[in-house]
């Protein structure tokens, strides 16, 4: 196992993480009942990572840049799929490298929030401050740089409305 799940904030009952996961500061993660984290996936807890219940995250899944996760219940994160939670900018004339001092730097973290029952096609890109809606689903090579409306589905680079998903039946 590459993660030490003793280490994380706090695990659920019935979670499965595969052995080739690897949770990198796990003391800033959370997950929650009956989630499952395949192979070959990569989140890094930067500032925190809340993970709901009975979520999947699907291999080759990847959560980076420092900043914050939150993902309510039933959510659903394909194959492929990019979190990005902070990122380099280049201001008014900073590098856009993580090598140099934090003073040559301009680094922008925010929240990712993917409220319940959202969907995640493979290998989506989310950038960091956004929020998608309760049950939007995003299409696959979608990528979403501004909040996203509930029961939504949103296709497109960057992903534009297409249609309206029905509401769960289940509570």
């Amino acid at each position: 196992m590459l993660t030490d799940i003793r280490k994380l904030r706090f695990i659920g009952e019935k979670v499965k993480i595969y052995e080739m996961a690897k949770l990198a500061k796990p003391e800033a993660i959370e997950i929650g009942e009956g989630t499952q984290i395949d192979d070959f996936c990569f989140i890094f807890g930067g500032e925190g990572v809340v993970i709901g219940r009975y979520n999947h995250i699907c291999s080759f899944v990847t959560v980076i840049g420092g900043g914050k996760l939150i993902t309510e219940d039933y959510v659903g994160i394909s194959a492929g799929c990019r979190i990005v939670t902070g990122t380099q900018h280049y201001g008014d004339g900073q590098r856009m490298v993580p090598v140099v001092s934090e003073e040559q730097q301009l680094v922008i973290r925010d929240t990712v929030f993917l409220k319940k029952d959202a969907f995640l096609g493979s290998n989506a890109i989310v950038y960091p401050g956004v929020t998608i809606g309760e049950g939007a689903i995003i299409g696959a090579g979608g990528i979403v740089t501004k909040d996203v409306d509930p029961w939504t589905i949103n296709v497109g680079a960057p992903v534009r409305v297409v249609g309206e998903r029905p509401k769960v039946k289940y509570e």
